[in-house]
């Protein structure tokens, strides 16, 4: 964290909110009633801290993820249809270049036809900003990315690192108590002599493999979704690559660079 310049003023907030909201589903598991000397009990925090968290807008935060990770998934939608459909690829399966309006194919018809209720404004300026769409000298749109990821060290990619650790977490955490039966799928191929050489190797094998089968999964997970249907619950898959860090000069093979 400190090398992304979180103080740990700012550790300490964030983690006050976490175990505040923890206290609360934990109350609400048991059946118990909500009350802030119950959180302040649990929490060890002082009630007054547990009611200014309660109360602010940190206290909301659980309903902003959930329509960030709704704003997400239409976005990997947005690109999966730039990339498949007929009426968006070129005779050789390639994503055309889009104007931002007008009849189909444009980028609004797109957003219109693949993200639900999100504005297309607002869909471009996050694919523009990760990286995904290249905006062309005569204002046309370029899909550059397949896949909708976050990088860099600015607020949302921090945040983004938060949610990924929590959503593996809570399926390790599962699986500690949980019967055999009832776990979450978890496994994992690492290996500790990897050839530095066979690294660039190693990532472009998981982004075109580990591309495809999320894919998969996003059609699966579309056909059975129930937007705002009642019981419907957050669930999904992640895929990374699992590495020790290591400078590029270590990944590369040893001999003279070209200039």
């Amino acid at each position: 964290m400190l090398r992304h310049g979180l103080s740990t003023y700012d550790f300490s907030r964030i983690a006050n909110f976490a175990f505040v909201q923890a206290a609360r589903d934990i109350l609400k598991e048991q059946g118990r009633p909500l009350s802030f000397s119950r959180i302040s009990t649990i929490t060890g925090l002082h009630r007054h801290v547990v009611s200014d968290i309660v109360n602010s807008d940190e206290g909301r935060a659980g309903e902003a993820t959930a329509e960030k990770d709704y704003q997400r998934n239409r976005l990997a939608r947005v690109l999966s249809g730039w990339f498949e459909s007929p009426e968006y690829t070129d005779g050789e399966g390639r994503p055309r270049v889009l104007p931002f309006e007008g009849p189909e194919p444009s980028f609004e018809t797109l957003v219109r036809s693949f993200s639900g209720d999100i504005y297309p404004t607002i869909i471009l300026d996050e694919l523009l900003r990760v990286g995904a769409v290249r905006r062309l000298k005569d204002g046309t749109l370029r899909a550059v990315s397949r896949r909708y990821t976050l990088g860099g060290a600015d607020p949302a990619s921090i945040e983004h690192l938060g949610s990924t650790a929590r959503d593996v977490l809570t399926t390790l955490e599962h699986n500690i108590s949980a019967p055999a039966a009832a776990r979450r799928y978890e496994d994992s191929v690492i290996t500790a002599a990897l050839d530095p050489v066979s690294i660039p190797l190693f990532r472009r094998l998981l982004r075109e493999r580990g591309a495809a089968f999320l894919e998969d999964i996003e059609g699966w997970v579309s056909e059975h979704e129930r937007p705002g249907s009642e019981g419907a619950v957050r669930a999904g898959v992640i895929v990374q690559m699992v590495m020790d860090d290591r400078t590029e000069d270590a990944e590369a093979p040893p001999g003279p660079r070209s200039a």
